[in-house]
């Protein structure tokens, strides 16, 4: 049911069709400012970012499937998908748009110049599934 309420599309008097927004829950320590900047670099490509803070960022990880090493400091569940750390935009979009048999995908870590991070990118970000294995790189 989640997928299909993603998949929703709002019908306005002119006929023409408009995406709802997809609706995400970001998980993080409170206080953490690059997790709320990934939110509002979310929210600026069209999400609807929930941030919501936890004291327990192992716990939640862990009842997500999020293994240690491939933990990052937030968690966001996206319909299906669990969403770890600061995946960039067109990752996530593709994930929703492939829907893949998987759990989620993560860039571990906090790597300079993936969104919501300063720094510059030096290089190819690896995003991996939850099993550890690569999804794709960007």
């Amino acid at each position: 049911m989640t997928r299909l309420m993603l998949m929703l599309v709002l019908f306005v008097s002119t006929g023409a069709a408009i995406a709802a927004p997809v609706q995400a829950r970001l998980y993080h320590n409170p206080g953490c400012i690059c997790c709320e900047q990934y939110a509002d670099y979310l929210n600026a490509k069209g999400y609807d970012v929930d941030v919501l803070d936890t004291d327990d960022m192992a716990a939640l990880n862990e009842k997500h499937g999020v293994k240690p090493a491939l933990s990052s400091c937030h968690t966001t569940l996206i319909g299906d998908y669990v969403v770890v750390g600061h995946v960039p935009e067109p990752v996530v979009a593709k994930l929703l748009r492939e829907e893949p048999d998987i759990r989620g995908i993560a860039l571990p870590g906090m790597p300079s110049g993936s969104p919501g991070m300063p720094g510059k990118k030096s290089e190819s970000f690896v995003i991996k599934t939850l099993n550890g294995d690569v999804y794709t790189t960007y």
